[in-house]
Parts: C-alpha cells; sequence; structure tokens
C-alpha cells in the first residue's frame, strides 16, 4: 500500500511538472501574482497556524491530519510552480502540491515565509525504496550503501497558501 502511495505522487508530481505544456488547469505565469496579497487556492480560515518546525511533532501519534501550517520555502517547482518543499527542521521538510492541481504559486518564492492549509500524512519509506532513489538520483555507492534505516517523509495537499510578503495578522 505505501509503495502504491509513493508511486501516486510520483506519477503526480511528474504529470505536473514533466512536461513543458501547461495544462489547462493551472493559471498561466502571468496569472500567478494576480491575487491579492499572495494568497493562492482557497481563502484560509482564520485561525493561527502551527509552525512547520512542529509538524513531526503534530503527526507523532497519527498518520495524517488537517492543518495549518506556516514556515519558510525551502524550494519551489520550477517548471510551473506546481509544489514546494518547506522546511521541518534537521535539514528535512514536507512536500507540499496543491489540492486537485487547482493552483500554482510563483516560481521565485524560496527563501519567503508561507502558510499553508490542507491535509499533512506521513509516510515510513523502506530503505530499499530509499536505495533506489539515491540510485536513480546519482550518488555514489558509498552513498547508497550508508542508508541502513526506513525514514519518515512528510507530504502536504494545500487547499490554500499566502506567501507571506506583507503581515497577515488574522491567519
Amino acid at each position: 500500500m505505501r509503495y502504491v502511495f509513493l508511486l501516486i505522487l510520483a506519477f503526480l508530481f511528474t504529470a505536473c511538472c514533466g512536461g513543458g505544456k501547461q495544462d489547462e488547469k493551472q493559471a498561466p505565469e502571468s496569472s500567478a501574482t494576480a491575487l491579492p496579497e499572495g494568497h493562492y487556492g482557497k481563502t484560509l480560515n482564520k485561525g493561527k497556524a502551527q509552525n512547520a518546525l512542529l509538524l513531526p511533532e503534530l503527526l507523532s501519534d497519527k498518520n495524517t491530519a488537517e492543518i495549518k501550517l506556516s514556515g519558510n520555502i525551502q524550494s519551489v517547482c520550477q517548471m510551473t510552480g506546481c509544489w514546494l518543499d518547506m522546511e521541518t527542521g534537521n535539514g528535512n521538510y514536507v512536500h507540499v502540491t496543491f489540492e486537485n492541481e487547482a493552483f500554482v504559486v510563483p516560481k521565485d518564492i524560496a527563501g519567503k515565509n508561507a502558510t499553508i492549509e490542507g491535509v499533512a500524512s506521513k509516510e515510513l519509506v523502506s530503505v530499499d525504496l530509499l536505495k533506489r532513489q539515491a540510485k536513480s538520483e546519482g550518488k555514489s555507492q558509498e552513498e547508497i550503501d550508508a542508508i541502513t534505516k526506513p525514514e519518515v517523509e512528510y507530504f502536504f495537499v494545500a487547499t490554500g497558501v499566502v506567501i507571506e510578503d506583507v503581515a497577515h495578522p488574522d491567519l
């Protein structure tokens, strides 16, 4: 079941970022910044967001949670802005995609803070799969052999995103 989940995520990632032609469901690059005050997707509900650094703790006793997080954007899909990675501490991140590929974000927001709302999940990735990923990334045999323990990876399907260029005290 976990492999199926990971394969589906890989397929969605490839489908979203793999081609140069934009899907009709995705906004053109120029309209990605047309919404007011850095809002993308659905308007976020009022209420305080949890710091993304707390995500491992928030999912410690469950696999999924509907939540609002705020944190620093580590990287963004450079093809269309169809995903982003948000820091969760210790060099780790949560991979954020957008519900039903309904919106994209600007490609130049790495390093900025954002608030995201949606469903967070965690997945235990096996040593075998981690080694295959490392091999496909072109890592050395020494790096591949050093992988000896499964790792937890975090995912997030966002319904809305606010890029924190300006203060949003009501989030």
